[in-house]
């Protein structure tokens, strides 16, 4: 049985952390990359200036390539980087708290609702989150975020390329339309817009 992982594209992966970035959701700040996969959005938001960044993932092969991408990247950058810490486990189960979340979880094809549990981790762990979501759920994931005391403030919409990967795979490649949510923290019920 497969884990559900795409790799975020690297132009979509950009994007997304320049778009935290100019909402000052990554500079100087801890960030957790959720089931971070080769880590290009935790990288991002190192080269960015993070404070520090949480790579939370499970599949050994995944965290193997991160190595080498970090590895690489310190060997390569004139820059300064901040810390980063590399966690090999269930990005269900972390108990860290950081100050922004950033994840392209599972979109719940193959395991139902993971996309769902992945967005409740984050607001546990989290005051600012970013998470890609297929196209449609609006209402299901603002209410969703409205229960966990979270708004909904910004979308940004992707076509998410992915290639043939799994036997369950007829095409060589589709885009599926995509949606970057971008959720911040309730402090009391008067921060609330509907």
């Amino acid at each position: 049985m497969f884990e559900e992982q795409y790799t975020t594209p690297g132009d979509i992966a950009s994007e997304i952390v320049l778009f935290a970035y100019h909402r000052g959701d990554i500079e100087g700040k801890t960030v957790i990359d959720l089931g971070s996969g080769t880590g290009r959005l935790g990288i991002a938001a190192l080269l960015l200036g993070s404070k520090k960044v949480h790579f939370i993932e499970k599949d050994k092969r995944a965290i193997e390539i991160l190595k080498d991408n970090l590895k690489t990247l310190t060997l390569k950058s004139n820059q300064i980087l901040g810390e980063y810490e590399i966690t090999e486990g269930d990005a269900l189960q972390v108990l860290l708290r950081g100050d922004t979340i950033i994840q392209n979880p599972p979109f719940g094809t193959k395991k139902r609702n993971m996309d769902t549990k992945f967005l409740k981790k984050a607001f546990e762990i989290g005051n600012v989150v970013y998470s890609l979501h297929k196209k449609g759920n609006y209402e299901f994931i603002k209410n969703v975020a409205l229960e966990n005391d979270f708004e909904l403030v910004e979308i940004e919409n992707f076509n998410f390329p992915i290639k043939a990967m799994f036997e369950i795979h007829k095409k060589r490649k589709v885009l599926i339309e995509v949606e970057l949510y971008r959720f911040t923290r309730c402090y009391d019920g008067s921060e609330r817009r509907d």
